[in-house]
């Protein structure tokens, strides 16, 4: 296992690359073409026998450098970077499924990862089934049918469960199923799934590695025994990094060990405040003793639990309907804490489950998963922890 220094020191370092001058900053080059010396050289290069670039779509100076310390952090065989978290996901889709294939979704997984395989993917004749995540018995039942692949998150969105990756990737294993692992919630910071023994990882890079909201892009890696087409499908069907998202995201990650760990002292310290508050039914954070993977979580995170948590807000006493709970607590937190359906910058901010992420849910499936109405997930930045929870519960005071 890596430790938290290797992390740090390789997330540091990224900031430099390969010249004979060693420009402190990377320069940002946003060329989409290359001059090539002649018919031999360009052969070589689109062909992939010599390193080097000549058309941006097939790779650029900006998304090699991320791609391979991100790899290393990872410890992938291969890696690319894709134009978002979704693209990367497309990727493997069109790269490594047929139809017919079938398809094991985790749940709960992202809304948008649902949709891709409920409806885009069902026309190409994807066929696509949904487990808990976190049931390993149902895992073993459904794995016997040999699917092609399973999607799973580290942690899950928005009530923070906890797959156990290690004993998924093994029971995959048997029976020949890919396993993917969204790690966008833990970043390697925290997790790197396939020393837990996934084949593919994905991340969106616009939340926590990126950390300041300013750049869309996606990273996908993993063992090179299942890449296959892998780097001609994100080529092919225009799924390519731009030079610029790939340039801030690069600047963001050289601060990721710090910012996460900040990030996660100021969760866990929120979680505790407000499970212990009368107008909170309850709330979901894997650092709290009650949470049911609370053992899994201390394992596969060494004792960091990330920064993200979903609070349950109670109704008023004495109120037999629900109350919009959740609209007066963003409400009274703005603008300090805004509003703002992301996650994973330097600034706290609140997303509202329901009518953002999971506005595609019905209300069955909504109630199946546990979101309500007073449902409101926080992402926590790196403030003073003290003037976070005291802005925090200074917005509940004024909800009555």
């Amino acid at each position: 296992m890596a430790s938290h220094g290797d992390i740090s020191r390789k997330c540091i370092q990224s900031r430099h690359h390969s010249s004979h001058q060693h420009p402190q900053a990377e320069p940002l080059q946003l060329t989409g073409v290359w001059q090539v010396a002649n018919t031999t050289q360009s052969d070589a290069l689109l062909g992939g026998s010599e390193p080097g670039f000549a058309y941006r779509r097939d790779g650029h100076p900006n998304a090699a450098t991320l791609m391979e310390i991100l790899r290393q952090l990872h410890f992938a065989d291969k890696a690319i970077l894709t134009a978002q978290g979704m693209s990367a996901l497309a990727a493997v889709a069109m790269a490594l499924l047929k139809p017919g294939d079938e398809v094991v979704l985790g749940q709960p997984v992202y809304g948008r990862t649902n949709l891709l395989f409920a409806h885009d993917l069902a026309r190409w004749g994807i066929q696509a089934s949904s487990i808990a995540a976190n049931d390993l018995s149902q895992w073993r039942n459904i794995l016997k049918t040999k699917p092609r692949l399973a999607i799973l998150e580290t942690i899950t969105n928005p009530r923070m469960s906890v797959p156990d990756i290690e004993s998924i990737a093994r029971l995959c294993r048997e029976q020949n199923t890919i396993l993917l692992v969204d790690n966008t919630f833990a970043t390697p910071a925290l997790c790197r799934p396939i020393e837990l023994g996934a084949d593919l990882v994905m991340e969106s890079l616009s939340k926590f590695v990126c950390g300041h909201s300013d750049a869309m892009l996606g990273l996908l890696c993993g063992r090179s025994d299942v890449w296959d087409r892998i780097d001609a499908t994100v080529s092919t069907f225009g799924l390519a990094s731009s030079p610029l998202d790939c340039w801030l995201t690069r600047r963001g990650l050289a601060t990721l060990p710090l910012r996460m760990e900040q990030a996660c002292k100021n969760a866990h310290r929120v979680a505790t405040l407000l499970s212990e508050d009368p107008r909170v039914a309850s709330v979901d954070y894997p650092g709290l003793p009650s949470h049911p993977q609370h053992d899994i979580a201390t394992r596969q995170f060494d004792n960091r639990y990330g920064n993200m948590l979903c609070v349950h807000l109670a109704n008023p006493p004495g109120d037999a309907n629900e109350v919009n709970m959740a609209d007066r607590w963003i409400q009274a937190l703005a603008p300090d804490i805004p509003f703002c359906p992301s996650l994973g910058e330097v600034q706290t901010t609140l997303s509202h489950p329901k009518s953002t992420s999971h506005r595609s849910y019905n209300a069955q499936q909504l109630h199946e998963l546990g979101i309500s109405q007073n449902s409101v997930r926080i992402s926590c930045g790196i403030e003073d922890s003290e003037w976070l929870c005291n802005r925090l519960i200074s917005g509940l005071d004024r909800t009555a």
